[in-house]
């Protein structure tokens, strides 16, 4: 990977889009999304990493704020993220060379240690590919949720292409070396996409809710559960569009490495689909939140 040696700033590809583009708009929307949750229940654990939908905020900030707001006092200095390429082909995963991260907030820094660590490894899956990242929202979306819960930590953002089994646990044995107590980790994926524009229609033209959710609360539970085998056969049985499955399953690989004794749990955290707000569920995407805390 090329050394740093100048100050590279990605700018907002989705602000004034996917969210609102400048600071007070922004703030006001996250801050009457968190004030509507459901009251949260202290659980007296420390949150290692979250998975949190990428839709536009209008869908699911809600969801993305409920799951978060539970790593609030993790003590944080570090967040890596990992997120599926909507524009970009390729194997594996892609770091950046950008310094910097920019938001309606204000910039974030980039966790060069981390990425050093990575480069460390030589793993022929890790590449650099500016191009993934410079229209992505999978990532982007995140930035200004960690900036509204931990302020300015470093970042460390990952684009994931096209993996096989055997790559999720490669990548998983290389991302293990970068975690530690202050590094929390944030996958970012959408659940089923449903409907003609997405070539999936199981349960006909338009998707009953109940159904909808039915779906893919199993596959949260399994990702929950820390299931990556049911996971994959789960993805194969129903055929279920689930963007982040690539990122999940990297993630999954990485904790099976990291705590085989499985001290870190998960637990779904919240769910919702485009549908609630749109009211068309013949175009509709679920959203699921879960939360993986160590006691």
């Amino acid at each position: 990977m090329p050394i740093r040696d100048q100050q590279k700033v990605r700018r907002a590809a989705a602000a004034g889009r996917f969210y609102e583009g400048d600071a007070l708009s922004l703030r006001r929307r996250m801050a009457e999304t968190e004030a509507g949750l459901p009251p949260e229940v202290p659980a007296g654990k420390t949150v290692r990493g979250c998975v949190l939908p990428h839709a536009g905020y209008m869908f699911s900030l809600g969801v993305a704020m409920e799951t978060l707001r539970a790593a609030r006092h993790c003590g944080c200095s570090k967040v890596v993220l990992l997120g599926p390429s909507h524009y970009v082909g390729f194997r594996g995963i892609a770091a950046a060379t950008f310094t910097s991260w920019r938001t309606p907030f204000g910039d974030l820094s980039t966790a060069t240690d981390l990425l050093d660590v990575l480069e460390a490894e030589r793993n022929p899956l890790v590449m650099v590919n500016d191009d993934a990242h410079i229209n992505e929202h999978s990532l982007e979306v995140q930035f200004p949720l960690i900036q509204y819960f931990f302020d300015a930590p470093v970042v460390l953002p990952l684009v994931v292409g096209g993996i096989s089994a055997e790559d999720a646990q490669s990548l998983g044995a290389a991302l293990a070396k970068l975690d530690a107590p202050d590094v929390l980790w944030l996958i970012s994926s959408d659940f089923t996409h449903y409907g003609r524009k997405f070539r999936y229609t199981p349960f006909g033209e338009s998707a009953d809710p109940a159904e909808l959710n039915r779906l893919d609360r199993e596959a949260a539970e399994l990702i929950a559960a820390r299931d990556l085998t049911g996971f994959v056969k789960f993805l194969g049985r129903t055929g279920a569009t689930i963007c982040g499955a690539h990122p999940i399953a990297i993630y999954l690989a990485m904790l099976d490495r990291l705590d085989p004794e499985r001290t870190v749990r998960g637990r779904v955290a919240a769910m919702a689909d485009s549908g609630a707000v749109s009211g068309d569920y013949r175009t509709v995407v679920d959203y699921a939140g879960i939360v993986f805390e160590k006691a």
